[in-house]
């Protein structure tokens, strides 16, 4: 299966049934998308392709029956994430709930982020930060080594 990586915005209604198609080249194929959704810190909701989730669900199987704390937070987790598969028309369904927890109606924007997919009301999304980043600052950022994440996410915070 090839890998999925999600780049570009969207912005689609929600049908009466609390569906939502999502894009075409967002999908695996025909019956094949399989999502994994969870509520994130932002009010948004979270689609991670179950394929590049399915590392996290193996640690957790390691962890200890005897560990209260980590089998309460996977319990806490568990019972708020949901796995979602793409019908034949490309449409996921929202519980309710959840649809309500981070104030989306009837229009969701649905934002590329490379390894998953944010949802959330257009209202709460702003991508104006006051500036981008450009290839030759990715380049730097990619050689500088160790911990790519770190160094992209104290490059868009210092503007530099």
């Amino acid at each position: 299966m090839d890998e999925v990586f999600y780049f570009g915005m969207y912005e689609h209604s929600l049908d009466s049934q609390g569906r939502v198609a999502i894009p075409s080249d967002w999908r695996q194929g025909e019956g094949d998308s399989r999502f994994i959704l969870f509520q994130g810190e932002e009010r948004d909701l979270l689609l991670f392709p179950f394929e590049s989730f399915r590392s996290f669900l193996i640690k957790a199987q390691k962890v200890s029956f005897a560990n209260p704390a980590a089998q309460h937070a996977l319990q806490k987790f568990g019972s708020r994430a949901r796995e979602c598969r793409c019908d034949k028309q490309g449409r996921i369904r929202i519980e309710k709930g959840h649809l309500d927890a981070v104030g989306i109606a009837d229009q969701v924007s649905m934002i590329g982020g490379v390894t998953h997919i944010k949802l959330c009301a257009p209202q709460n999304w702003n991508a104006d930060d006051g500036g981008g980043i450009s290839l030759a600052e990715v380049e730097k950022i990619n050689d500088g080594g160790g911990d790519i994440m770190s160094q992209l996410l104290n490059h868009l915070s210092n503007g530099k």
